[in-house]
């Protein structure tokens, strides 16, 4: 794996990563989070780094956030002689604690190679797990194997509904690059989900899947352009998003089903009831310690 860490926009979290790793070595160890997919997918990358290095700690899982109640900010559990490493990633927690650590969404200034225009953008929890558990077993077998879901996090921040996240694009390309991840187009994929894009035609998908092989690349791009101008109407899904979806899907290597398919059916099937979202989200992160991967379904 190449050095996340060393991506230029990095460089303001260096103190973040630190600490973090000092607070996972530590020989009295507790991780909390809440019970939502993206808090859970950024505790699998820790939990992978703490057992590829031997190191024994405890794990509680609260609420998801929309069952906490909005004025509830300390909810770091007071542990006299452990120390606590919180996942926020609502970035709502405050607390007093001396021996707690937060995690939360960090605001960042990142410059394309290709342009001298700064661009705002917040990295967010997994991301910032994944750099952690990289820092702290770097060849673990667990933690390169949760690799090509160091972007999750991006893509499941609203930010992609406004506009282009400057974050989610520089990750999505150094993943790729570095061979975690596949980018390609949706026809593809063959085992996608249209759900998330208003007014797609699952039929005129499978329809362009079955004549893809025969097409070369233009006749590919025009096609895939055909399919794609009705959609730029669609309420409620900005053009960014829309394009990821379109041209760009992130998938593992060999995975017939891409990311986003995958974050979408988990949030689908998230239960709604907060003490079987707790149980649910300690499956999930179970499951991605055992076999290094979400399930691409949750029949």
């Amino acid at each position: 794996m190449n050095d996340l860490r060393k991506a230029s926009f990095f460089a303001p979290l260096d103190g973040v990563i630190d600490e973090a790793v000092t607070v996972l070595e530590s020989e009295s160890l507790l991780l909390v989070t809440t019970a939502d997919l993206s808090s859970i997918i950024a505790l699998g990358f820790l939990e992978s780094a703490l057992l590829d290095r031997g190191i024994s700690y405890a794990r509680r899982i609260l609420p998801p956030n929309a069952h906490i109640p909005p004025d509830e900010l300390d909810l770091v559990p007071k542990q006299a002689e452990a120390n606590v490493l919180f996942i926020d990633a609502w970035d709502r927690v405050e607390t007093a604690h001396p021996n707690a650590m937060l995690l939360t969404p960090q605001p960042v200034e990142v410059e394309f190679s290709n342009s001298s225009k700064k661009r705002r953008g917040r990295i967010d929890v997994v991301l910032q797990c994944s750099v952690i558990a990289s820092a702290l077993s770097p060849n673990g077998t667990r933690t390169k194997r949760c690799r090509p879901y160091s972007g999750c996090g991006q893509w499941l921040m609203e930010s992609l509904d406004t506009t282009m996240d400057p974050i989610h694009t520089l990750v999505r390309d150094f993943l790729r690059d570095e061979g975690s991840i596949q980018v390609a187009p949706l026809p593809e994929i063959k085992d996608s989900s249209v759900e998330m894009i208003p007014l797609a035609s699952e039929r005129r998908l499978k329809r362009l899947q079955k004549l893809w092989d025969e097409m070369d690349a233009s006749m590919r791009a025009q096609a895939l352009s055909e399919y794609s101008l009705p959609l730029l109407s669609s309420d409620g899904l900005s053009t960014a998003r829309l394009e990821e979806l379109i041209w760009k899907r992130m998938r593992i290597p060999n995975e017939p089903t891409d990311l986003a398919t995958v974050l979408y059916r988990l949030m689908k099937g998230w239960p709604n009831d907060a003490d079987a979202a707790v149980l649910h989200a300690g499956t999930l992160v179970d499951t991605l310690l055992k076999t290094g991967r979400l399930p691409s379904s949750t029949d």
